[in-house]
């Protein structure tokens, strides 16, 4: 009753009939994948961490570093560090990055139109939909896959994550730690939130250290960690963070030195050993420094979904009515539905012809009423024939009704 009467006040949008695997916060504002429990947990662990910063390292470092009042760089450092770590993390994980809206059914029969003509020995059935289509792009010619979930041609980078369900718009990979896939949109926030999380990381561990050296020259180093146990703890898991998220920074500064991605990498779509000499990256700038300017400092391309629209007629009829582009495995469009095939003759002789001034009703199996008009005065015949199969006797039962045609009408 409540929702009803919320639907009434607040049209439907469109994030709340959204094809994908995707969960949608704050009325569609914020978006991430199913596995968002990841990405609670990623935040918690940050913030404790940086709670045990605060409450053992800074403190110590604050009162006991000479000359008095340098000490207060090391908390206002880790709040710094705090803060874009966690801006970074939820800006890559809960915004659109790069879905590709699915086609319409009105658009599907013409993109299926333009694809490449097969050869006969290619193993594609006769009469099934086009699955590649060459285009010239950037100077080389490019071949650009059919997705069969979103029924379009897949733009070039771009590929269909199976967990989030979409096409995403030059697709780096899909990260369970930040619960959303990194693509177009959230790359560059992906990328400083490794650095963060590094730089983060190594600064936490300089800070136990020197806190524990410290302590070590007042009281020993055993009764150091005995009183400064959160400084241990805050060790462990910054070099765990360390050992596992600065390899992966590494790495991705590497594919951005040669504008890669990291799906690109994997199957080796601009590497000269695996698809010949000629093949060249496109997207290269001349030298690594104007590559990362334009990651890092590049335009910030648009949304392509209208998740928070109001929900269309149209848009409700797609999903209603032609599943086969809102999440379908099947790209062939639906045949017009076939004519219904003639009923066969019947064996039997046909009846008699009707009186024209005479009507039969069929009430039930065992019985039939016959309603007969006479003359201008309205005069009805009701004959109803019934048979009593408990008695196998048939009884016939007439009645005459007699109705003023002025006053019920013409029957």
């Amino acid at each position: 009753m409540v929702k009803a009467r919320y639907q009434l006040i607040m049209p439907l949008r469109k994030y709340q009939k959204f094809p994908g695997n995707n969960r949608f916060w704050c009325c569609g504002a914020l978006m991430s994948s199913r596995q968002v429990s990841i990405l609670i947990f990623c935040a918690i662990i940050i913030v404790v961490v940086s709670a045990l910063f605060f409450a053992f390292d800074a403190r110590f470092l604050v009162v006991n570093v000479e000359p008095l009042g340098v000490g207060v760089i090391f908390p206002v450092l880790g709040v710094l560090g705090l803060y874009f770590s966690m801006s970074f993390l939820f800006k890559t994980g809960c915004i659109d990055s790069g879905i590709l809206p699915r086609a319409l059914p009105d658009e599907i029969a013409y993109m299926q139109s333009q694809g490449d003509e097969e050869p006969a020995g290619s193993g594609r059935t006769l009469g099934a939909p086009a699955r590649y289509k060459t285009v010239q792009h950037m100077g080389q010619k490019v071949k650009l896959k059919w997705c069969v979930t979103c029924n379009l041609w897949r733009p070039p980078r771009a590929s269909h994550c199976g967990l989030c369900n979409n096409c995403y718009e030059t697709f780096d990979h899909h990260c369970p730690a930040v619960g959303n896939c990194v693509a177009r949109r959230n790359y560059r926030y992906f990328y400083l939130f490794l650095t963060t999380i590094a730089v983060t990381g190594v600064y936490m561990m300089a800070c136990n250290i020197t806190v524990i050296v410290l302590a070590s020259k007042k009281m020993g180093f055993g009764d150091a960690l005995k009183t400064y146990p959160g400084s241990v703890i805050e060790f462990c898991v910054s070099g765990l963070a360390v050992i596992s998220v600065s390899g992966l920074s590494c790495m991705h500064t590497w594919l951005i030195a040669r504008m890669e991605t990291t799906n690109e990498d994997i199957k080796g779509t601009f590497n000269p050993r695996k698809q010949g000499r000629t093949v060249h990256n496109p997207y290269r700038r001349r030298n690594c420094c104007l590559n990362f300017l334009f990651v890092i400092c590049g335009p910030f391309p648009p949304s392509l979904i209208d998740r928070r629209g109001d929900m269309t007629e149209e848009y409700q009829a797609a999903l209603e009515g032609d599943n086969s582009s809102y999440g379908a495995t099947s790209s062939v469009p639906k045949l017009p539905p076939e004519s219904p095939s003639p009923v066969p003759p019947n064996p039997t002789p046909p009846p008699l012809a009707p009186d024209p001034t005479s009507e039969v009703i069929s009430m039930t199996p065992t019985a039939s009423m016959e309603v007969r008009t006479e003359g201008e005065e309205g005069v009805v015949q009701v004959t109803v024939e019934r048979s009593d199969s408990s008695h196998g006797v048939g009884e016939d039962e007439t009645q005459q009704l007699i109705l003023d045609r002025a006053g019920h009408g013409q029957q």
